[in-house]
C-alpha cells in the first residue's frame, strides 16, 4: 500500500469498510438473527440491487411480520448452508481451493496462522473450521477497526502494516474463492435476501482487491 493512503479520511473509510465486512460476516455465519432483521428495518443502509429492495420492503414490517420473514430466511439459510438441500454450499475456502475439495485442508491453516498473528480468536463454541467465509469477513472487520484506532493513535505506521496486512488477506484469501462461492450462493437462493447478499460479497470483495492493490 502507498503511504499516501494514510489520510484523514482513511479512519472514515475503515470504519465504512468495516461495518460491511462485519454486516457479511453476520448474514453469511448464521440465521439471520431476528434482532439483524429489526436494525435492518429501523435503521436500513443505502444497499442496490435486491438487497436494496429486500431491506426497502422491512420499512412497513410489524413484529409479527418480521418473525415470519426470519422464520423464512432461516430455513433458506438452512437449504444453501446446512445440508438441507440436494446440492448445498460449504462456505469454507479449503473447499474451494484445494485439489481434494475437502474441509479443512491448507487454506484453513493459513487463514488461522494469520488469525493468531494479530490477535484474532475464533469463537470456538461456535465449531466450525476458521476458512468459514464468515469468519474471513470477520477478520478482515477486525483489522479495519483496528487500523482505524491506529489512526486515532497517530501511529501511521502501524495503520500502513494493517493495510498491507488486509491487501494481502483479500488477494491471497477472499479473491481466489468468493467469486465462485457467491456465484453458487446466487444459484440456489430462492430469496431475494440471498440473491442480493451474494452479489454484495462478489462486489464488495473485487472493489477491495482494486483499491488496496492500487492505493
Amino acid at each position: 500500500m502507498d503511504e499516501n493512503l494514510i489520510t484523514d479520511e482513511t479512519r472514515d473509510l475503515m470504519e465504512e469498510r468495516a461495518a460491511v465486512y462485519e454486516f457479511l460476516s453476520i448474514a453469511f455465519g448464521e440465521e439471520v438473527p431476528l434482532a439483524f432483521l429489526a436494525s435492518l428495518r429501523d435503521g436500513a443502509p443505502a444497499l442496490d440491487g435486491e438487497l436494496g429492495a429486500f431491506v426497502a420492503s422491512l420499512a412497513d414490517a410489524d413484529d409479527a411480520a418480521l418473525a415470519s420473514l426470519r422464520t423464512d430466511l432461516a430455513a433458506e439459510y438452512a437449504r444453501i448452508f446446512l445440508g438441507m438441500s440436494r446440492s448445498p454450499v460449504a462456505p469454507y475456502e479449503s473447499v474451494y481451493t484445494s485439489e481434494t475439495g475437502l474441509l479443512m485442508q491448507e487454506a484453513r491453516d493459513e487463514v488461522l496462522a494469520h488469525y493468531r498473528r494479530e490477535g484474532f480468536a475464533v469463537d470456538e463454541a461456535v465449531n466450525l473450521p476458521e476458512d468459514h467465509i464468515a469468519f474471513e469477513f470477520g477478520f478482515m472487520a477486525g483489522l479495519a477497526r483496528k487500523t482505524a484506532a491506529a489512526l486515532d493513535a497517530g501511529n501511521d505506521d502501524e495503520a500502513q502494516r494493517l493495510l498491507d496486512v488486509q491487501a494481502a488477506f483479500v488477494a491471497d484469501h477472499l479473491t481466489p474463492w468468493v467469486p465462485a462461492l457467491t456465484d453458487d450462493v446466487a444459484a440456489r437462493a430462492k430469496m431475494g435476501f440471498y440473491r442480493g447478499l451474494a452479489s454484495l460479497a462478489r462486489d464488495f470483495v473485487a472493489a477491495e482487491a482494486d483499491v488496496l492493490a492500487t492505493e
